[in-house]
């Protein structure tokens, strides 16, 4: 699930912590860093659960219905067609999912009034009243009309998107590449399963993480010398702290990272430039990784496993 843009923009936040508190040490941060990416997984599982709350109370608000003392024809013949939604029930039925969120212990157990104020939202919304007035249902059909409640409703709830914030630091970041990731785990399931994604496609990927993390801290000072040497008329101290964890991202990957592409290295750490330090931040941080590349391929200090990984 998680993939190497995003593994990148976690280490930058774990590295840019690190430094304002004065560092601590390595095995306590890699501890805490792989937590961070765990919970990445938990707000996964946790969307899910959401969709399902929503679902829950809406059945149990229609059983509470029929206990009314004067209940109406509506109250007693409900549309069930949203509680009914083929692609919930297999949702609802899926062990994995249910086997996961009980081990993470996610729960909406204590925002029962959020869930109450989201449901009565949704269903004055034109997107539901439009489903529920259709006669014809089948799973396709279903799983669409869920996908645009998640996507265009559910996720845009402020007392939901509030409820985030306070959960976890790092879910704001987090926010909208899980919900692609959720959307499509809806799209590609179909009758006979709801395949979730695993944290890492493969070992590799959490390897590369905490080593990204590791060597970044441990060749620090190395690399601030290296990143002076180029910045001509500066005291490093003037430099950015944003661009100069960037910088010493970028020269882990390019020096202790042997099966990473050069090419693939300088166009990420210049793309976080852009979004997550100043405004000239991408042209600066381009600069200086273009003429370290020149040096280092010069000095033949670049080692890379495989045929066009250097280029």
């Amino acid at each position: 699930m998680l993939n190497r843009r995003h593994l990148r923009i976690r280490v930058l936040q774990f590295l840019y912590s690190w430094n304002k508190s004065n560092g601590s040490e390595i095995a306590v941060l890699e501890k805490q860093f792989l937590k961070s990416l765990n919970k990445v997984e938990e707000l996964y599982i946790l969307l899910f659960i959401y969709i399902l709350e929503v679902r829950d109370f809406a059945e149990n608000y229609l059983e509470d219905s029929k206990k009314k003392q004067l209940p109406s024809k509506n109250d007693l013949n409900p549309n069930r067609k949203f509680i009914d939604n083929l692609f919930l029930k297999k949702m609802k039925d899926d062990s994995y999912l249910s086997n996961k969120s009980r081990n993470a212990k996610l729960s909406f157990v204590d925002e029962k009034n959020m869930i109450k104020a989201i449901y009565f939202k949704i269903v004055e919304t034109e997107l539901y009243k439009s489903y529920m007035d259709e006669e014809n249902t089948n799973f396709e059909s279903d799983k669409s009309f869920i996908v645009k409640l998640f996507s265009k409703e559910l996720i845009e709830m402020e007392a939901f998107q509030d409820f985030l914030n306070e959960q976890y630091i790092f879910w704001n970041d987090d926010f909208p590449f899980v919900c692609s990731m959720v959307i499509k785990t809806i799209k590609q399931s179909d009758k006979n399963k709801l395949e979730l994604f695993d944290l890492f496609k493969d070992t590799d990927e959490k390897d590369f993480a905490v080593n990204l993390l590791r060597h970044s801290i441990v060749h620090s000072q190395e690399f601030s010398e290296l990143i002076s040497s180029k910045t001509k008329n500066w005291d490093l101290e003037r430099v950015a702290q944003m661009d100069l964890i960037l910088m010493q991202m970028a020269l882990t990957e390019l020096l202790k990272m042997p099966s990473v592409p050069v090419k693939v290295t300088i166009n990420e750490y210049i793309e976080l430039a852009k979004y997550y330090s100043t405004t000239n931040s991408k042209n600066f941080v381009n600069g200086i990784l273009d003429s370290l590349l020149a040096e280092l391929k010069r000095k033949g200090a670049i080692k890379k496993i495989g045929r066009g990984l250097i280029e």
